[in-house]
This record gives C-alpha cells, structure tokens and sequence, in this order.
C-alpha cells in the first residue's frame, strides 16, 4: 500500500518529468511507488536488462518504496481491456490516495495510449463487480506531469531543494547518457524547463502538473504559505 503511485510509459520518463515532486514526497515521509509500463526495450540505447537494473538504482536514490514493471511492450502500449484490467491490478493492490500519470503528447506513441491506459485503468480499479484478486479501490486524484507536449498547469510543485535527488536519479541511467547529455540534450532541455516553470511561482525549480477537476482548498491563507 502506497499514498502516491506514479506511472511511467518508460523507464527514466517519471525521473525526468516529476523527479522531484517523487523525492520531494519520499522526504516527507509518503510512500510513493512506481509502476513502469514498458522494460524501454526498443530505445536506441541500452538494453531492457540494462534500464531496469538502473531503474531500480533511481528508485532508490529517489526513496521510493516500491517499483514495478508491467511489461507491457515498448511502442505496443494500449488501452485494450487486458493491459486495462492488469494496470487496475496494481491500482487495487497498492491503493495510492494519489495518482501522477502521463499528461500524453504525440511524441510517443505510448506516450499517448498510457494517457487513455491510466484514465481506463483508474476507472476499472473503482468497479466493485470486476474480477479481481484484489478488493475495488477508488482514486482520490490523477495529477499528470508534462512528457514533451505543454499545457497551462494546475499548480507548480517547488523541487528546488530536491533537485539533486532528480538530477542523480536521471544519471542513474547511464545507458541513456549519450541523449541526455550536451548542450542539445534531454537533461539540458529538461533543467531549462524546470526553471522556467520554477520562475513562474518565484523558486528555482519546479515542475508543473494538470488536474482535470477543480482542486479543493480548504483554507486559502495557509494554501498561500
């Protein structure tokens, strides 16, 4: 059982896009957990043995609890019933209070579909009569985290103090240097976003999410602090 569970279409994708939000709960004591879609078998560098061996070194860096594979297939994810059914499984069995999803952008074509994968997924955990070793379970919040496609977000998380811990985490995997470092890349674009969303509540870092309904504030001022 965990409070939060973020979803990833690959291996590295959450330690990029919400790193820091993933250390920042760890350190606060919440139990967070991960459960990757695919092993990132088709990407140009570094094998699928490779990225969840280095996969399980991030979650460590980053405190996280549990980590999980669904092994669905890179470049094959989709919404069919089965995947839908197994992903609301792992919903069932670690009953998080939040869950942080890919917002899905045409970058990808996983990218995609586990947008359409979690929204289903989400949805079939919550359903009493569906045939399941584990007991129905309903999702307080799905806040999504921007892959490559941007959009105005519901709030800013700031990582500031965190970054570290994302910024190790992403180095953890060492298969997939060769794209994230230089000048032109990933984790250079990644960094320069971080700030410019960071700017935007006036800290250094942060890293913007959607919710897709109003969010409840109780008290305003203490919100403000």
């Amino acid at each position: 059982m965990v409070d939060v569970l973020v979803i990833g279409p690959h291996p590295d994708d959450v330690e990029l896009c919400c790193g820091g939000l993933i250390a920042k709960l760890s350190e606060s004591g919440y139990n967070v957990g991960i459960a990757d879609l695919t092993r990132g078998e088709l990407g140009s560098e570094g094998s699928a043995e490779t990225r969840l061996t280095e996969a399980a070194k991030a979650a460590q860096i980053l405190g996280v609890q549990v980590r999980d594979n669904l092994d669905l297939g890179d470049c094959r994810v989709s919404a069919n019933f089965e995947n839908v059914k197994k992903l609301g499984n792992v919903i069932r069995q670690h009953r998080p209070r939040l869950l942080i999803a890919p917002y899905g952008d045409g970058h990808h074509p996983d990218h995609v579909a586990s947008r359409k994968l979690v929204d289903k997924a989400t949805f079939l955990a919550k359903l009493r009569k569906v045939a399941s070793e584990f007991k129905a379970h309903r999702v307080g919040m799905i806040a999504y985290y921007m892959l490559h496609r941007s959009f105005d977000p519901s709030f800013i998380v700031d990582v500031t103090r965190n970054y570290g811990k994302k910024q190790a985490a992403i180095k953890a995997y060492i298969s997939q240097m060769p794209l994230m470092m230089g000048v032109d890349g990933l984790l250079t674009s990644i960094e320069l976003r971080d700030q410019i969303y960071g700017a935007k509540v006036g800290v250094k870092f942060g890293e913007p999410f959607l919710s897709r309904v109003p969010l409840k504030v109780d008290d305003p001022v203490v919100f403000l602090q």
